[in-house]
């Protein structure tokens, strides 16, 4: 139980540093609206789910963690990281026009859907989070039954969810909305320095 509760706490600690996540939903929420936002949060969450239940079943099958799946996901998530990068230095030279009151943008079904698979893309092809929970799911993968490795899969998935919906919840406050109005050139650019970072240092490990 000591080893479960200190992993539940690490995880969650963990999500207290952004990262390319946590710029995708801020972006998202800029351009687009909280809705749109929301619906990355759930993909994100989504693709975590599908990380931790590919690591089970590697588990499982292999004994171990595949290194060539691994490599792969690593060049592809370092890519996908320029890509965002990319991305977010255009959105900084364009008008952001959003107030509280102003109706969510690109409401339609499609949209929706798509902004769900961006953050399902920026999950999976986040190579951290392969990293991140291969570490702390191979400490108790051995030591635990089904349904305890169940409930800390719940527990990462739920936090995971929970803890961006937040996120988006306290940036959609007037206090923040305003600021983020103000400021929102400067975030892009973070947003892209990030993303750029992020793939750098993926490319030199």
């Amino acid at each position: 139980m000591e080893l479960f509760i200190a992993i539940a706490i690490t995880h969650f600690l963990a999500l207290l540093s952004p990262g390319p996540d946590f710029f995708l939903i801020l972006s998202t929420l800029l351009r687009q609206g909280q809705r749109s936002a929301k619906m990355i949060c759930l993909g994100v969450a989504t693709g975590n789910a599908f990380i931790i239940l590919m690591i089970y079943l590697s588990l499982f099958y292999l004994g171990k963690l595949n290194p060539d799946i691994l490599n792969i996901v690593h060049y592809a998530g370092a890519a996908y990281l320029l890509y965002l990068a990319i991305q977010c230095f255009r959105y900084a030279n364009e008008k952001i026009d959003l107030t509280p009151v102003q109706p969510d943008h690109f409401g339609d079904t499609s949209q929706q859907i798509l902004n769900f698979f961006k953050g399902l893309q920026s999950s999976i092809l986040n190579p951290k989070n392969f990293m991140f929970y291969s570490s702390l799911l191979v400490l108790v993968f051995y030591q635990y039954q089904g349904l305890t490795l169940f409930g800390l899969s719940f527990w990462m998935v739920a936090v995971v969810l929970f803890w961006n919906l937040l996120l988006v919840r306290l940036l959609t406050q007037k206090a923040w909305l305003d600021l983020l109005i103000k400021k929102s050139s400067w975030l892009f650019y973070l947003s892209s320095g990030c993303f750029l970072i992020f793939a750098i240092l993926l490319l030199c490990i």
